[in-house]
């Protein structure tokens, strides 16, 4: 057993025995244990598309490719310096599926390796309840496991392209050992400014965010919001929902911006040399594919409207979801230079 599995198993039991007010007690669904993730069969590869090669475009696009292949077609021509390397060549942009999300109501499922980490006694698991309030709203509270999954290393394929991730596999955040993710009090604690946009003045930015998300767009600026999916504060597992598969896609794209606040989010730079961390989340550069319980036919965009997406997604009695996330690279391609 490595030490990070220790490090994991030890911290999961620690949450477990602390006396915290972890949410209610739900129908958890049963992990699927033996089925470890398949990135030939499981991964949509019509989702890297489109491809753009020195200003020329290769396949299909949608609004929100078209405004960021504007960016990396604007200057088709790239020149690059890592040290005493030089390198001179064509920009190159691509969707890369490189991190997997699993948002599971049973703890310690892992859907990527198959197994189910250890039993909680009940304890940490996702809930789902319904608010009295007079809109049919309800709440749901789910845990979400965050993996580092450069597909492309893994298939051995455009090993040659500088500016490909091989991180190797790894599993980079569980929230069953964040006391910040169960409660939505603990992490205003460690996200502070979470109190800034918790005012209708936000709330009412969020509304042109939504709009935009149906329409195919992200508005960046708007960072706090995720379009329909709801806000990305207070940084915790509960979420307000009409629909589960678009309660299941905004926790994992509060997941992936808690990443950023957190330190572990990069970014490629707009000249393609270089990865750039990213405290706030870029929204235009990502998009999700729902992988389990039902496979989606397509990549949506963050926040994108689940009236548009979602029919059919959500099996019966299947409550833990798998989502693959794609980002959008811009990679100067070329040959160094003595």
């Amino acid at each position: 057993m490595t030490r990070r599995i220790r490090f994991i198993l030890a911290a999961l039991a620690a949450c477990i025995a602390a006396p915290l007010a972890f949410p209610g007690e739900a129908q958890a669904s049963k992990c699927k244990a033996g089925t470890i993730f398949n990135p030939i069969t499981k991964v949509r590869w019509n989702c890297i598309f489109p491809i753009t090669i020195g200003g020329v475009r290769i396949g299909t696009h949608d609004k929100l490719d078209k405004a960021l292949d504007a960016q990396s077609a604007s200057k088709p021509l790239c020149a690059c310096r890592k040290g005493l390397e030089v390198w001179f060549g064509v920009k190159v942009s691509y969707w890369s599926p490189n991190r997997m999300i699993d948002v599971v109501t049973e703890p310690g499922c892992m859907m990527a390796l198959g197994v189910d980490l250890m039993a909680t006694g009940g304890k940490l698991q996702g809930s789902q309840s319904s608010i009295s309030d007079g809109t049919n709203t309800r709440k749901m509270f789910a845990q979400l496991h965050y993996y580092i999954s450069p597909v492309w290393a893994m298939l051995d394929m455009f090993t040659d392209l500088p500016c490909l991730q091989n991180d190797g596999f790894d599993v980079a955040l569980i929230t069953e050992v964040l006391p910040t993710w169960q409660s939505a009090t603990l992490g205003a604690i460690i996200q502070p400014e979470a109190i800034l946009f918790g005012n209708p003045a936000a709330g009412l930015a969020c509304m042109a965010d939504s709009a935009a998300a149906a329409a195919g767009k992200v508005i960046d600026p708007l960072f706090w919001c995720m379009g329909s999916w709801g806000a990305t504060y207070p940084i915790a597992g509960d979420i307000h929902f009409g629909d589960s598969v678009e309660a299941w896609a905004g926790l994992a794209a509060r997941g992936t911006f808690m990443m950023g606040r957190l330190g572990a989010l990069t970014i490629s730079s707009s000249d393609g040399c270089s990865f750039v961390p990213s405290p706030i989340w870029t929204k235009s550069r990502y998009k999700v594919q729902l992988m389990e319980p039902v496979q989606a036919g397509k990549c949506v965009n963050i926040g994108r409207p689940g009236a548009l997406w979602t029919s059919g997604k959500h099996a019966p009695g299947e409550d833990n979801a798998q989502f693959m996330l794609f980002e959008k690279v811009i990679c100067c391609a070329g040959l160094p230079v003595p």
